[in-house]
């Protein structure tokens, strides 16, 4: 990690942790020595802008999962919207933007996409009809759209319909799938539309899928085997700290097969890891950056589109504590292992206390069964 060889000073270096921590009550040495610990963000957990260059070669990368794009009728001169945020028609009489206003892709490929609006529908188009409405909660269900840029002016677009048809602005309240798009770029015709976009994700999910299953394992090879190496660790220990914070995230402990589009791969890094801090007597603290459909809405959670989908369901929280209990089964007679960060900043206008609290319980379960192999 370059910046650490290349700074005076350790910027965030010395970090303190209080809350969700799991520890097995090891301590440094017997006078128990206060924890110094540097973050080593961005390597098994991606984010942009720890590492930008990380993104970019990747195909099509204005189009990564999550991005928010905004299309305003160059007939109309308004934008399109979901109408009540989703569950119905797209509507073309906004004349402002905003959430309703706002598409977000989820990527197939660097030409294809799922698009997801305010309320989490897709869009799609009804059936025996060409009006295009945003109703259907299953992104596999709902269509391929895809975005054709001018070539020589990228904001304005039309857009593919999975008829194989064109969207067209007929009027404020009609919005159909039903033009050929081969006319002009000119503002006399409703199936072009001027593109703003707005919010951005660069994390974990956008690299992967980006590059796609046939690249995705070399670049991530690759910058898990510089972005990190043992110099690092040899000068962390020199630089008299006594502690790593790894952030992972919950696909490594399904290695080396993780679900789509996550590579294999991070798993071996991660042993790897412990075996450096042994060698330099660093501690490891180890933290579950990333939970099941992101408990935060940040690309640091390896979210796909901004959304909080985990502890939405019982299956997501269960899930995160399968992967608690792999990583502390895994390292738990490990003596680098000092302590497990549960959950890393999960955000309350998504994540309930309930929730939260029913987490920490079934975690620490797990945790408790584990305390044989620890004394």
């Amino acid at each position: 990690m370059k910046s650490i060889h290349s700074k005076s000073q350790l910027l965030g270096i010395v970090s303190v942790f209080a809350m969700f921590i799991l520890s097995n009550g090891r301590t440094i040495n017997s006078n128990n020595e206060l924890i110094r610990a540097v973050n080593l963000g961005g390597w098994l957990v991606a984010e942009g802008w720890m590492k930008p260059s990380l993104f970019d070669s990747i195909p099509n990368k204005d189009f990564l999962d999550g991005v928010a794009l905004q299309f305003k009728s160059v007939t109309i001169g308004k934008f399109l919207a979901a109408e009540l945020g989703g569950g119905s028609i797209i509507v073309a009489n906004r004349t402002s933007a905003s959430g309703w206003e706002t598409f977000r892709l989820w990527r197939i490929n660097e030409t294809s996409f799922h698009v997801r609006v305010f309320s989490k529908q897709f869009l799609e188009i009804e059936s025996m009809g060409t009006k295009v409405v945003a109703t259907s909660t299953d992104s596999e269900t709902s269509g391929i759209f895809q975005i054709i840029r001018k070539s020589d002016d990228p904001s304005r677009v039309r857009i593919k319909a999975p008829n194989g048809l064109f969207l067209q602005a007929k009027t404020e309240d009609l919005v159909t799938a039903d033009s050929n798009g081969n006319g002009q770029w000119g503002n006399s015709d409703p199936s072009v539309f001027e593109m703003t976009i707005g919010q951005r994700f660069q994390g974990e999910y956008q690299v992967t899928n980006g590059y796609g299953p046939l690249n995705a394992p070399q670049i991530m090879k690759d910058h898990w085997d510089t972005f990190i190496e043992e110099k690092d660790f040899s000068f962390i220990a020199e630089s008299r700290l006594n502690a790593v914070r790894i952030p992972v995230g919950w696909w490594t402990a399904k290695d080396p097969t993780p679900p789509k589009p996550y590579v294999g791969g991070s798993l071996e890094v991660l042993d790897r890891a412990f075996l450096w801090a042994k060698k330099y007597n660093l501690k490891v603290i180890l933290d579950l950056h990333a939970a099941p459909g992101s408990q935060n809405g940040f690309e640091h959670s390896s979210t796909r589109d901004g959304s909080v989908e985990w502890g939405q369901t019982d299956e997501s929280i269960e899930e995160s504590v399968r992967v608690i209990e792999f990583y502390t089964a895994r390292y738990a007679t490990n003596p680098s292992l000092y302590a497990v960060e549960l959950i890393n900043e999960p955000n309350a206008f998504g994540v309930s206390l309930s929730v939260l609290t029913k987490f920490y319980s079934d975690a620490y379960t797990v945790f408790e069964g584990m305390l044989p192999m620890l004394l």
